[in-house]
């Protein structure tokens, strides 16, 4: 494990990608120490793009429940115009300081070609699994969200890269978008694995996407591997179920499903050094 200093006062970590906003609180008094890792004590999200009245006001409730008066904001974002959108609104209401983290403000080495350029949850993600890996093993972080991500971090706790490919619900979207008489699969995947064999055209489609996608983490873990001295732990995290995380164990590897693991990254990042920067 390593020795990042834990959450010494309440923060708001919100995760903003390119199709939902995912928010959590953490509580110093539950802040996971059993587990190595915070974990926020409530949480909450949201879809995006859409501008949903009612989701926002389910959040505006949401915080008034759960979140003290300025609390602090602390942001890790893909998506600018969402980005946009909450800031105004939070500060409509004057929720507390507001603070969006950079690639550089993560404590982590990044070790990729284009360092600036990796996605801010992706490192969040890496530097939770830095939190809970074994000293000296490396760990491949599976991020199953808009865009499925299989990323690498070495025995040194550097962030080599990885690899991104459509996620669940984004592949269904573009079948269904550039096909002539293909559905577009509206509903979320619940995680429940599907028959191999679909004996319709939905059930065909799920079938594919599903299996397609646990195929090609099957495939990216195993060519991850094959560059490693040692065996790496698999972290599975994201919005798809965890019975998905079953589907990659083996012999020669743990595999471990934890929910969060980019909101805990953030609040790990926000602290460095143990110390408050606002």
């Amino acid at each position: 494990m390593s020795s990042l200093p834990p959450i010494v006062t309440p923060i708001v970590t919100i995760d903003i990608g390119n199709s939902r906003m995912k928010f959590g609180w953490f509580d110093p008094s539950h802040d996971g120490a059993a587990s190595g890792l915070p974990m926020p004590t409530e949480s909450f999200a949201m879809a995006l793009p859409e501008d949903l009245i009612e989701d926002w006001g389910l959040l505006s409730e949401w915080w008034e429940e759960n979140v003290p008066t300025g609390t602090p904001l602390v942001v890790g974002s893909v998506n600018r115009s969402g980005t946009k959108r909450l800031r105004e609104f939070a500060e409509e209401r004057d929720w507390g300081p507001w603070r969006e983290l950079t690639q550089g403000d993560l404590p982590i080495a990044n070790l990729t070609d284009e360092p600036n350029h990796v996605g801010i949850d992706r490192l969040a993600a890496a530097v939770a699994a830095n939190a809970i890996r074994r000293p000296g093993r490396p760990a491949i972080v599976i991020d199953f969200g808009t865009a499925i991500t299989v990323d690498l971090v070495n025995g040194d706790g550097a962030f080599e890269g990885g690899a991104i490919l459509p996620g669940l619900a984004l592949a269904a979207k573009a079948l269904g978008d550039r096909t002539d008489a293909l559905p577009t699969l509206s509903g979320r995947f619940d995680g429940k694995s599907p028959p191999s064999v679909g004996k319709s055209t939905t059930a065909a489609i799920e079938s594919g996407l599903y299996w397609g996608a646990v195929g090609s983490a099957r495939e990216l873990i195993a060519r991850h591997t094959d560059r490693l001295a040692a065996s790496p732990q698999v972290l599975v995290t994201g919005s798809t179920s965890p019975d998905l995380a079953r589907l990659f164990s083996s012999p020669d590897r743990s595999v471990r499903y934890v929910p969060h693991l980019v909101l805990a990254g953030l609040a790990l990042a926000a602290r460095p050094t143990g110390e408050p920067r606002w």
